[in-house]
């Protein structure tokens, strides 16, 4: 299915992590000193990320994409 979802481009992703604690699905993580998306399952696509970004390496895209499931966030966010 098309729907928006947050790309953050690793290019840009100087590594600060403020994005992390913003995403309150818990989608992103740090992996490797880079920001990453870590399930299309976990985002979904409002960009709560975006604003903190001081190098704005995060946009919203459309894109095919699994669709958001809220009950896998919550069983991430407990697990975490």
């Amino acid at each position: 299915m098309k729907r928006q979802i947050i790309h953050i481009d690793a290019d840009k992703c100087n590594g600060c992590g403020l994005c992390v604690p913003d995403c309150p699905e818990g989608a992103i993580q740090m992996i490797n000193g880079r920001a990453r998306l870590i399930s299309d399952l976990y985002c979904d696509g409002l960009g709560a990320c975006i604003g903190t970004c001081p190098v704005g390496a995060i946009t919203i895209e459309e894109r095919e994409a699994a669709p958001y499931n809220e009950a896998l966030v919550m069983e991430n966010i407990i697990n975490s």
